[in-house]
């Protein structure tokens, strides 16, 4: 018999004689709609088959819900078995979908991002190469990355990226803004982040490949690499100017030349480091006794502890610099650089004020290095690029090398590519005397030609 409102409000569980506990009582509505009274509760529920088991799925409280709710959810239960479907896991997936909904609007206004988002993957990238990379390059790569990808499209969830729609106007912007050597570095992690998003099935596809490759983002010159000089007459005249304006450090301390970037300019010519490398240098790294410069392979790009042999001139030009900084941490001590030593910048600005803007940088000094020492000398091309910190061998088994290989012969090529350094300058230096010599001895022709027009 079908139920009533009356009825439903004034049913109560049964006492149960023999043991003084009242029983929960089941009143039926008709088509497996039913009701179970409790002490405490009026609970709907519904019964029926499904793959010929017996199920029961609750729908809910009187009065909360009522008679003719129950009736109504009774009902689509009904549909939903006549379609083949299951109520209680529609139900489960309908509450999961609601959990999911509260989820994101929850984690909206918190500011969160989604975890199946382009940003989170990306982050998820980062700690995951973390581990791998150097400190220094982990902080630049991930601040390039959160800058140029994680905040245009890190709220995109990373299925719904699309190439044309997101990745090409990213990419089209950098080469627009002219951001080459960014837009180069930004393409290759954002291939690897697409990469790492189909490994953990975050995705299908890799779009910003296709963009990448497709596409040809090159920058508009000639001649991309870095300047520098190379010819030897324009290097012995580079050197002697670096020289005579390193004088004006010692000279006058308190001028706006740094002795430490004035000796960081001196001594780069005899050890042609990676300017990074050369301006992160430690006084502990140098073995005076050795003449050495012991660079550990957490600063080298390779990863490998790597040896400077050092001529005579560098070193009596680090011991010169070490009266000036030798109670610091860094050789090239910095009281205004917040990194404690000198920067690249500061180093490559020296070029600039001694007229040689555009035409030569710290990192030419290995250029000039290399073009000369092959062909002035007759050392193999191994030890020349061993000496430049170059991989060599691409074999697996010859790839890992001893940091000490062809030491003897680089500590001789050190020395002698230092000496031919120094001729080069002596040689402008006799040039520039020579030059002043011819000023001061030519005749004075002034006072015969204002004779010569007063008598005309």
């Amino acid at each position: 018999m079908a139920l009533t409102i009356k009825g439903i409000e004034a049913a109560k569980p049964k006492l149960n004689t023999k043991t003084g506990k009242l029983t929960p009582v089941k009143l039926s509505d008709g088509n497996g709609l039913m009701l179970f009274v409790t002490s405490q509760n009026k609970i709907w529920r519904a019964r029926y088959f499904y793959m010929g088991k017996e199920q029961n799925l609750t729908l809910g409280n009187f009065p909360f819900m009522s008679l003719k709710e129950a009736r109504e959810a009774n009902f689509e239960l009904r549909q939903q078995l006549d379609r083949g479907e299951n109520p209680a896991k529609a139900r489960k997936a309908k509450h999961e979908e609601q959990l999911a909904v509260f989820t994101e609007e929850r984690r909206i206004a918190r500011g969160e991002s989604h975890p199946d988002s382009l940003g989170a993957i990306a982050e998820d990238w980062l700690s995951d190469v973390q581990k791998k990379w150097k400190k220094k390059t982990f902080i630049a790569e991930a601040k390039r990355i959160r800058k140029h990808l994680i905040q245009p499209l890190g709220h995109l969830l990373i299925k719904d990226v699309k190439a044309q729609e997101h990745i090409r106007p990213l990419f089209q912007g950098l080469e627009d803004a002219g951001k080459y050597t960014t837009l180069k570095k930004v393409a290759e992690k954002t291939v690897s982040i697409f990469n790492f998003g189909v490994a953990l099935g975050k995705c299908e596809h890799n779009p910003a490949y296709a963009i990448w490759k497709g596409l040809n983002f090159t920058k508009p010159s000639k001649n991309n690499s870095l300047p520098s000089i190379t010819d030897p007459e324009k290097i012995g005249h580079l050197l002697l100017h670096i020289d005579q304006y390193a004088q004006g450090s010692v000279d006058k301390p308190k001028s706006r030349r740094s002795i430490e970037v004035c000796y960081a300019a001196k001594i780069l010519p005899y050890v042609f480091l990676r300017p990074s490398h050369m301006v992160e240098g430690e006084w502990s790294e140098i073995d005076w006794a050795a003449s050495q410069w012991l660079i550990p392979g957490e600063r080298m790009k390779n990863g490998k502890d790597f040896i400077v042999p050092l001529s005579k001139q560098a070193v009596s030009l680090l011991k010169e610099l070490h009266g000036y900084t030798g109670g610091n941490k860094y050789i090239f001590h910095s009281q205004l650089a917040q990194t404690g030593h000198i920067t690249i910048e500061a180093m490559n600005k020296v070029f600039a004020r001694i007229g040689y803007k555009g035409e030569m940088c710290g990192h030419g000094w290995r250029h000039a290095f290399v073009t000369n020492c092959k062909e002035k000398f007759e050392y193999s091309s191994d030890v020349i690029y061993k000496q430049m910190s170059h991989t060599i061998e691409k074999e697996s088994a010859k790839a890992t090398y001893d940091k000490a290989e062809f030491l003897p012969s680089r500590t001789e090529m050190m020395q002698d590519y230092a000496d031919y350094l120094d001729n080069l300058k002596a040689t402008a230096s006799r040039e520039n005397q020579t030059e002043q010599i011819r000023a001061l001895t030519l005749p004075d022709f002034t006072s015969e030609c204002t004779q010569a027009s007063k008598a005309a």
